[in-house]
C-alpha cells in the first residue's frame, strides 16, 4: 500500500445526528475539517480514502461498538498512531474500558467547548511531535514538575501519586512565586486556578511571551464552576483537569503532558 499523507482532518464516528451536527461547529475555531460517519463500516470506507489527524469515536454505535473498533484501529499498522479520543456519555468505568481498548483519551460529550478543543489540540500536537521526532508513543523517564496550589490536599496527593513514577514535584503556594521557581528544565507546570483566578490570564500571557518558558506544557486545575472561563485561556493551555481529581486520570494526563514536554525539548 502506498503511504498516504495525514490530512488536517478529524473523523467523527457517531450515530447521533445532533452530535454530528454540533461537533464541527464546536471545533471550528481549530481550523480543522470534520467529517462524520454513523457506524464502523462507514468509518472503514472513509479511512480507505483518507488519513485523519485524529478520530473522535463514540462508544455506543449500531452494530460493532466503538471499543471494538478502537482495538481494530490500534492493531492496524496504517492507523495505530492516529490518536483516538472516545467521546461518550456512558457512565461507570468507561475511562478504564477506553484505555484498555487502546484509546488515547476519553471525553464526555456534554463538556465545555473550550475544554473539548484544549483536549483535542493536545493530542494533535502530541501526534505531530511524535512524527517530527520519530518517537513512538510511550512513557518518559523521571521528570521535573512544578505545581502551584494553596490546597494542602493537592500538595500532598499529586506529589505522592507522581513520585511513584519517579517524577520530582516542586511546590508553590502562590501564583506570584512561580516565575522565581521556574528553571527552564521543567517538563510540566500544573496551575490550580484557585491560587489566583483573576491573575491566571495575565500570568499565562507573560509565560507564553517568554522564549525561555513558552514551550513548557501547562495543565490547569479548576472547579466545575470555573470551566466557563476557559474560553479566554484555551490557546495558552495544554490541558485542563476538573476537580475532584482521581489518581488514575491524573497519572494518565500527566504522562501525556510529560511526553509532550520531553518531545518539545527535543524538537
Amino acid at each position: 500500500m502506498v503511504p498516504r499523507k495525514s490530512e488536517e482532518h478529524i473523523l467523527l464516528v457517531d450515530d447521533l445526528a445532533l452530535v454530528r451536527r454540533t461537533i464541527p461547529s464546536r471545533l471550528a475555531p481549530m481550523g480543522r475539517k470534520v467529517s462524520s460517519v454513523v457506524n464502523v463500516p462507514e468509518a472503514w470506507e472513509w479511512l480507505e480514502k483518507h488519513v485523519p489527524e485524529l478520530i473522535l469515536l463514540d462508544v455506543v454505535l449500531p452494530g460493532k461498538d466503538g471499543l471494538a473498533f478502537c482495538k481494530e484501529l490500534k492493531a492496524d499498522p496504517r492507523f495505530q498512531r492516529i490518536p483516538v479520543v472516545m467521546l461518550t456519555d456512558v457512565a461507570g468505568n468507561i475511562f478504564d474500558r477506553c484505555l484498555e481498548a487502546g484509546a488515547d483519551d476519553y471525553l464526555p460529550k456534554r463538556c465545555n467547548d473550550a475544554y473539548l478543543r484544549i483536549r483535542i489540540h493536545l493530542h494533535l500536537q502530541l501526534a505531530g511531535l511524535r512524527k517530527t521526532t520519530g518517537r513512538a508513543p510511550g512513557l518518559v523517564g523521571p521528570s521535573t514538575i512544578l505545581l502551584a496550589t494553596h490546597s494542602s490536599l493537592l500538595q500532598a496527593q499529586l506529589p505522592s501519586q507522581l513520585s511513584g513514577e519517579g517524577h520530582s514535584v516542586r511546590l508553590a503556594d502562590r501564583l506570584d512565586e512561580v516565575p522565581a521557581l521556574l528553571t527552564g528544565k521543567e517538563q510540566l507546570l500544573i496551575l490550580d486556578m484557585s491560587v489566583d483566578p483573576g491573575g491566571i490570564h495575565e500570568f499565562l500571557s507573560g509565560l507564553r511571551m517568554n522564549p525561555e518558558f513558552a514551550s513548557i506544557p501547562v495543565s490547569l486545575l479548576c472547579d466545575k464552576d470555573d470551566v466557563e472561563h476557559l474560553t479566554g485561556l484555551e490557546f495558552m493551555l495544554d490541558d485542563v483537569l476538573i476537580k475532584p481529581l482521581t489518581a488514575q486520570v491524573n497519572r494518565h494526563r500527566v504522562r501525556l503532558l510529560l511526553e509532550m514536554g520531553h518531545l518539545l525539548q527535543e524538537a
